[in-house]
């Protein structure tokens, strides 16, 4: 990389012409940087990169060579960059204050609500808040795995449960990949501090809780409790369907059998447009709530078709405060003692469908998931259950040894084979007997790479394919 100054070639109507940081790889790959400083054509020495005859010579020459150093500087830092990269680097540290670690995170919070991230912006001004508690000065250089081990005990300390504390410092690290990404800081200085993670189960409601719930009946007085259960069923419906992006359904997203939207969560990523099919329970919500609003669905945005996307985001952020304490009013109604929460909407419907046997892959895909990895990840929780119920209905007083043959394994009928036992080599058509609440039915269903699809039959809410032939 050369570094060169040189006179611009336009001439300011005082007749003076400024004096350029030239960055250069090769001709193909030169930048400029305007050093600020302006003099006369006769007051610049070229081969010597020095002004001379002017008054404050020995300040202005003071001033280029500490903008030479600086540059040179974090070009050292960032050996083998081209000058355009170079550039970006020097004018992105000399956006933010490089010492103090506080300001920089602020500025970035600042950078989320102007890009209109304001949930993001909101959730990082909470981890901030607690970092300037923690101390009211942090500069870069202050940051190291020791120090983050001081802060995650401090925050320990301070009631914060270890998932909570994981989520800051997923942030902070976050922050800090970014300085390290605009040439702030060499590195992540907190590198090599293992965030740590607990698994907490997933608490849900059985299908039978859910029925209860449905025939709950509240008085119309009642309207938070109404709203509440009235959304906390939608999302049972539509397959854990989250609260910002049930308060942001508008109707032109339904139509007669699905909806379509686009999950705020994600939005910017691929994989964020969903399709929910639409079923009775879903069907009898929206009718319910047809005509109170010509935009939006549900009641939280009522009133706020016209306001600003962060007026809409602290409006939803005060909505599902309260939205989570009726469905603990209800809760104490209905005796679950679940500590009901919108959250175990999604999980009730992963329950259920993992207990009816839906092939991994469909619940994947009707979650929302882009990765399949992911759908596993999330189930655990809940195919536990089921690993404990097959060993026990494998063992259990004998019934089942490995001694059995296959035949003695099927459910009664010998013509029928068990889908837990084994399931179609091959596409098509098969009889199959549907388990019900008062027993089976025999229907024929298809066999797809998706699993069995009935023809000319559905699956009411709580049957399921339990043998075929």
């Amino acid at each position: 990389m050369n570094f060169k100054y040189y006179l611009n070639t336009y001439k300011k109507q005082n007749g003076t012409f400024s004096i350029r940081l030239k960055l250069e790889t090769s001709k193909n790959d030169v930048q400029y940087i305007d050093s600020k400083v302006s003099v006369l054509k006769t007051q610049w020495d070229p081969k010597k990169q020095l002004i001379k005859k002017h008054q404050f010579e020995e300040q202005l020459n003071a001033e280029l060579t500490s903008l030479l150093n600086n540059v040179q500087s974090v070009y050292y830092k960032n050996r083998e960059v081209s000058a355009k990269r170079l550039l970006q680097i020097y004018k992105n540290s000399k956006q933010y204050d490089s010492s103090s670690f506080l300001d920089f995170y602020d500025q970035i919070i600042q950078e989320m609500d102007l890009k209109k991230k304001h949930r993001s912006a909101k959730t990082n001004q909470v981890y901030l808040t607690k970092l300037k508690k923690f101390a009211s000065f942090i500069s870069f250089s202050d940051l190291s795995p020791t120090w983050a081990k001081d802060y995650e005990n401090y925050l320990l300390k301070e009631g914060n449960s270890v998932n909570t504390v994981a989520s800051n410092f997923k942030a902070i690290y976050a922050t800090l990949n970014k300085a390290v990404k605009l040439g702030i800081i060499d590195k992540n200085p907190i590198k090599g501090y293992e965030i740590v993670t607990e698994n907490t189960e997933k608490d849900s409601l059985t299908y039978e809780q859910i029925q209860k719930l449905i025939k709950f009946n509240i008085h119309k007085r009642f309207k938070g409790m109404v709203t509440a259960k009235d959304m906390f069923l939608f999302s049972f419906y539509t397959a854990g369907m989250r609260f910002t992006d049930m308060c942001k359904l508008e109707w032109k997203n339904v139509s007669e059998n699905e909806i379509i939207y686009t999950m705020n969560k994600s939005k910017n990523r691929s994989g964020s447009r969903r399709t929910i099919p639409l079923i009775g329970g879903a069907k009898g919500i929206l009718e319910k709530y047809k005509g109170k609003n010509d935009k939006y669905v549900f009641p939280p945005l009522y009133g706020y078709e016209e306001s600003t996307v962060k007026e809409q985001e602290y409006r939803i952020y005060i909505r599902n405060n309260a939205l989570n304490r009726s469905l603990k009013q209800i809760d104490k109604h209905m005796e679950f003692g679940k500590e009901l929460n919108l959250h175990m909407a999604k999980h009730s419907f992963a329950d259920y469908a993992v207990k009816n046997k839906i092939d991994i892959l469909m619940i994947s895909k009707l979650l929302g998931h882009t990765k399949l990895a992911t759908t596993q990840h999330y189930l655990k929780d809940f195919y536990q259950e089921m690993e404990y119920q097959t060993m026990n209905d494998l063992f259990n007083d004998g019934k089942n040894t490995p001694n059995n043959t296959k035949e003695e394994l099927i459910m009664g009928n010998t013509n029928f084979i068990d889908i837990e036992d084994d399931y179609p080599k091959k596409q098509g058509e098969y009889q199959v007997k549907v388990h019900t609440e008062s027993g089976y039915r025999e229907s024929i269903a298809k066999w797809t790479p998706e699993g069995f699809i009935l023809i000319d039959d559905t699956l009411q809410q709580s049957e399921y394919i339990k043998s075929w032939k």
